[in-house]
């Protein structure tokens, strides 16, 4: 039997009213040489039922079931039953152009790149990383990660084509420690090893946000905003060989940016504050030794990492949860929803 080349990784978990769209759009390929692995987290809807039905008229689709694990768990088995030379991800609630295979493995076989980035469209806003096609070599690999990261592409795993002898060879999984940033200690684990990045103009895969049930979602901790952090910024030191080069600073700023939003919504819950301080001043001393403080994009950026550095750490973490207080009634009073704060 002839061993597909693609193999199309989906965490599934209660998604009946997106599975379906996201199936046709990968069966629908123009490259067919692929195989859909299907692996149902736990539904407990019809889910499973809906992926059963497409697997009796396609072959070329696998179906698994497991006791709920997570994403990083569900994505690890998938790994590891892969039989595919290049192994993508897509999450169920999404959906790809019919073309995407196609074009991403034309580009990593016609060069010498271990990985391939493609834009891609949130709600129908494209997200576009280049104006022509183009190849990263020759480079260091922090210049390649801040390319990507400062388009909002680097901490993504549904928008690559990934090598599976390189996920064997460098062991490289999803950490299940976390569920919140392990797309982006992921790709970091990956990306230490390649030696070059293909980047493509097309946007081809479309992620959405309508899924309130998606496999993703999970309340989170201090602890794991802390694991989260000292081991993103370790990784980036070590991907820069402690050389503190601009592109370092640069993602340790914009990281900031996100590393403080998640704390506001980690203010959203009921915490101890012992926890609380135990990250800030994580923060706080780690900043202090970086070059980052030069390359926020806004005031407000600037202004909380002034805050943070100059500011006790008990005082600051009263004036957060006071933002913290206004963000919230603001969300409530506009009728909006943030992904920072638990509704």
């Amino acid at each position: 039997m002839k061993l597909p080349e693609v193999s199309i990784i989906v965490p599934i978990y209660n998604s009946e009213k997106y599975i379906s769209k996201c199936i046709d759009s990968i069966i629908a390929q123009t490259y067919t040489n692929i195989e859909c692995i299907l692996i149902d987290d736990g539904s407990t809807d019809s889910s499973l039922f809906i992926c059963e039905r497409y697997h009796q008229s396609d072959d070329r689709i696998v179906v698994m079931h497991q006791e709920n694990a997570g994403v990083s768990a569900t994505r690890n088995r998938g790994i590891e039953v892969a039989r595919g030379k290049y192994v993508c991800f897509i999450d169920s609630d999404d959906y790809i152009q019919k073309n995407m295979c196609e074009i991403l493995v034309a580009a990593i076989k016609h060069s010498d790149a271990d990985v391939v980035c493609c834009g891609y469209t949130e709600n129908n806003k494209a997200h576009i990383l280049c104006n022509e096609d183009f190849i990263f070599s020759n480079s260091c690999v922090i210049e390649i990660i801040h390319y990507l990261e400062m388009r909002q592409a680097f901490g993504l795993v549904w928008n690559k084509l990934y090598k599976k002898t390189f996920l064997d060879t460098y062991t490289i999984r999803f950490l299940g420690s976390i569920k919140f940033g392990e797309d982006m200690l992921f790709n970091l684990q990956y990306f230490w090893h390649i030696k070059a990045a293909y980047i493509s103009s097309n946007y081809l895969y479309h992620y959405l946000h309508d899924n309130q049930n998606p496999v993703t979602k999970g309340n989170i901790s201090f602890a794991e905003c802390d694991f989260r952090f000292e081991n993103v910024s370790n990784m980036f030191r070590q991907i820069d060989n402690n050389t503190k080069s601009l592109y370092y600073a640069e993602l340790l700023a914009k990281d900031f940016k996100y590393t403080i939003a998640l704390l506001l919504r980690l203010y959203s819950e009921k915490k101890e504050t012992k926890e609380r301080q135990d990250v800030i001043n994580k923060l706080k001393n780690f900043y202090k030794e970086t070059g980052a403080k030069n390359k926020f994009g806004t005031i407000v950026e600037a202004s909380t990492y002034k805050m943070l550095i100059y500011v006790p750490s008990g005082l600051f973490g009263i004036i957060f949860s006071l933002i913290y207080l206004t963000f919230a009634a603001f969300v409530k009073v506009s009728g909006g929803k943030s992904r920072f704060i638990n509704n």
